[in-house]
């Protein structure tokens, strides 16, 4: 491995995800400041569905991204790559035609039919764009890609300024400048693919040969990412279900907000994967030690932003109020869901072991279903439900943290049983306690957390002023 390499690469994806970041500020804390409840949740409901718009390839792009992973430009197969590329999207074309025909016929009231037919749009903009920056990651180029998506977040946010100064008061425009950025990042992606055009194309049943080939290897991983969103994915369809449209539009201002955070922290696996692709075992497993215990002992860090983060969120938006209490068990979910896409995640793909992750996320998906369902049409409690979706991203990241650990030849780590201790503590002392309070009770509790490793912290910290003395 090169961490020089590993890290300017990275640095460059968390400044496009840091574009990301302020996006999602914008989104988050202005654009529920101008429109009514109601017009801020049909936004909300656009953002929801083209989260899955992805799962139309039907895995074609994450197959083409695990079997090219780890090749140069020089090296990999242009031309299959290139007829794969117009086999998805001839697909994706028909199933926008598909969602235009639904919400044209399925009587869903005008907002619900706009809001589909914008999606329509979206998916083959957004599958285009996304297959383009996987062949880009997969040939290691992660700044070409992460360049891609700060020229798009850029062609969105210059829209969204201006609709934000004349106070534009309808989600129509958001969701329509939304569709446009991805025009834009589209054609940029195939400019920085252009050689890969003139590479020509394999004959029809060559190219649907290759991309069945593709979609057999990439389908377990879709599959295992769809698994990984319906965790969160199936609670908000049931709140929208049961408590109606401005419940789930309070709800998912804060579930926007760890979603952010989520994807801004996910940039570190797609930049690790094709590295630890060309890595040696020793590599992968010394890699794999330092960042589970690393992100054990100082991601927790994040719960002391509880307070102040909420302190001014509910004076910016007071209207709010209520969803702000669902942080106490959303911060949590930042911390576990980040945990598992950096090491476990990208570590099962480096293995090639996506059988192994769907399994995983399907049955965590399954558990937080039972438990969204039961909190819902048994207790009526959303607290109820969020509780599951924590408790279910805990145990899934130990559990593959275990799994990983065993399969590597690495001793279980004390850690991740401590960091549940702290976690649940925070939980009691902010559920319980004035903020302040709480706040000083948590900081007290994570200082002897890191007193009980402080061996194992030092080392980690020697081991990252390493590298970066390599790196400079």
């Amino acid at each position: 491995m090169n961490p020089r390499s590993i890290l300017s690469n990275m640095s460059i994806a968390f400044v496009a995800q840091g574009f990301g970041l302020l996006l999602g500020v914008l989104q988050s804390l202005l654009v529920p400041k101008l429109l009514t409840v109601e017009n801020y949740a049909y936004w909300q409901l656009f953002i929801f569905y083209i989260g899955y718009v992805g799962f139309f390839t039907l895995g074609l792009s994450d197959g083409v991204y695990l079997i090219f992973g780890g090749q140069s430009r020089s090296s990999v197969d242009k031309r299959s790559i290139n007829s794969q590329f117009a086999v998805e999207v001839t697909c994706q074309l028909l199933f926008s035609g598909l969602i235009i025909i639904l919400a044209l016929l399925g009587k869903f009231g005008q907002d619900r039919e706009f809001v589909l037919l914008c999606v329509s749009l979206q998916l083959v903009l957004q599958n285009t764009s996304t297959y383009i920056m996987y062949v880009l990651q997969a040939m290691n180029e992660t700044k070409s890609s992460s360049y891609n998506a700060i020229i798009a977040r850029i062609a969105y946010l210059l829209p969204l300024g201006v609709m934000l100064l004349l106070r534009v008061e309808s989600y129509k425009p958001y969701v329509i400048a939304y569709v446009a950025s991805s025009v834009v990042s589209v054609a940029y992606g195939l400019s920085r693919v252009a050689d890969f055009r003139s590479a020509g194309l394999l004959s029809p049943k060559d190219a649907l040969a290759e991309s069945i080939l593709s979609v057999r290897v990439g389908i377990k991983l879709m599959f295992a990412n769809l698994a990984s969103q319906l965790i969160i994915g199936v609670a908000r369809f049931v709140i929208d279900a049961v408590w109606g449209i401005e419940t789930f539009g309070q709800l998912s201002l804060s579930l926007s907000m760890v979603t952010f955070f989520m994807a801004f922290m996910a940039q570190a696996s797609m930049v690790l994967f094709p590295a630890l692709r060309q890595s040696r075992s020793e590599e992968i497993r010394t890699f794999y030690h330092l960042a589970r215990d690393f992100m054990g002992l100082f991601f927790p860090l994040l719960y002391l932003l509880y307070v102040p983060l909420v302190w001014v969120l509910s004076l910016w938006l007071p209207q709010y109020v209520s969803s702000f209490a669902y942080l106490t068990y959303l911060i949590p979910i930042c911390v576990f869901d980040s945990k598992m896409d950096i090491t476990c995640t990208t570590l099962l793909k480096v293995m090639r072991q996506e059988r192994r992750l769907l399994v995983i996320n399907c049955i965590a998906a399954a558990v937080c279903a039972c438990g969204t369902f039961v909190g819902a049409y048994l207790f009526h409690s959303i607290h109820f439900i969020i509780g599951s979706l924590v408790v279910t991203i805990i145990g899934r990241s130990v559990y593959s943290e275990m799994l990983i650990s065993k399969k590597l030849g690495l001793g279980t780590s004390p850690i991740p049983f401590e960091e549940i201790a702290i976690t649940a503590l925070f939980i009691v002392f902010s559920s319980t306690m004035p903020p302040l309070v709480s706040m000083l009770c948590f900081f007290g509790t994570y200082v002897v957390f890191l007193v009980l490793n402080k061996g194992r912290a030092a080392e980690l910290l020697r081991a990252l002023k390493t590298v970066s003395i390599r790196r400079g």
